[in-house]
This record gives structure tokens, C-alpha cells and sequence, in this order.
């Protein structure tokens, strides 16, 4: 007897243990998956270009502006400030708009480009600065994180560097 309970037992052993192999991924999965969630973890505000400061409405798109991003310790990024201009195909074919940056009600850069009529053509774009607290460039398209205009999606995404000077004022 005890010669045909063994088999059986170790059989019923490796198909246990085969379903538990199975299952582990799954229920490993679920549970790495809450503690990430809970952990608090956030995309750097340098990918994302911050949160949104306010919203100023035109006709037929808007232009969302963003709080001021900084570096972190030991990372050599130049302040800047991100403005979005959505949706792209609502956007006339030259874009010539003065934006306010800081909330003081006063226009602090002109923010200039032409949508190009090929989709897959590289945007470029100027900034003018209407005051000595924001950057200005021509001809940029996606120099760096700090300052560029791209096209992504249905968005066109601008973003222009901080005086660093001026920044503490």
C-alpha cells in the first residue's frame, strides 16, 4: 500500500507545486503593483513640465501655462517655464501670441512659430522676452529640456528658459 501512496503523493506534490508556479506571477504582479502605487511615486517635473498654473482661452484653442520648473541638487538643467498650446490642429498657420508667465497680468514673452503643412516636418519657433526675467531664442526646435518648441500629439509644446539672474528677484 505504502508503495502506491508514495507516486500518488508526490505526484499530487508536483502538480502543486506546478499551479503554485503558475499562480505566482500573477498574485507577485497585483501586489508589486499596489506597493508602487502607494509609494508615492511621480514622473519628475522635468519630463512633465510641472502643473499647470493657469488656462487662457482663444478662440478655438487654448495656451495652458505651467509653474516655473527648477533643477534638483547636482542636476544641470536650466530653469524654464512651459506653455502648451492645444489642440495643434486648431492653431492658425502662424502663431504670434504675447503670454504672461508670472500672473502679474503683463505680458512677459512673445511666443512665435508657423505650423508647418507637412505632419511630419520639425516645428521651430521663436521666443521674444518682454522682460529680463525669461530667455530668448530663435530658430529652436527641441535644443534641450529647458528650451524648445515640438510638436506632440494634438499639442504644440514650448518651453522657455528662466534668467537665472532675474530668477531670485
Amino acid at each position: 500500500m505504502r508503495a502506491r501512496v508514495l507516486p500518488i503523493l508526490a505526484y499530487a506534490g508536483a502538480v502543486l507545486t506546478l499551479f503554485i508556479a503558475v499562480l505566482t506571477p500573477f498574485v507577485l504582479m497585483r501586489a508589486f503593483a499596489n506597493a508602487v502605487g502607494h509609494a508615492g511615486l511621480h514622473i519628475d517635473a522635468t519630463y512633465t513640465g510641472g502643473s499647470v498654473a493657469r488656462t487662457i482661452e482663444r478662440n478655438g484653442y487654448r495656451i495652458e501655462v505651467y509653474q516655473p520648473v527648477k533643477g534638483h541638487m547636482l542636476e544641470r538643467l536650466q530653469p524654464f517655464v512651459q506653455i502648451v498650446f492645444k489642440p495643434a490642429d486648431k492653431l492658425p498657420a502662424q502663431v504670434n501670441e504675447e503670454v504672461d508667465l508670472d500672473g502679474d497680468g503683463q505680458p512677459d514673452v512673445r511666443v512665435t512659430f508657423t505650423m508647418p503643412a507637412d505632419e511630419s516636418a520639425k516645428l521651430h519657433g521663436d521666443v521674444t522676452a518682454l522682460n529680463g526675467k525669461y530667455m530668448p531664442f530663435v530658430n529652436v526646435a527641441d535644443e534641450s529640456f529647458s528650451r524648445m518648441v515640438v510638436q506632440i500629439n494634438n499639442e504644440v509644446v514650448v518651453r522657455v528658459p528662466v534668467n537665472r539672474a532675474m530668477a531670485g528677484r
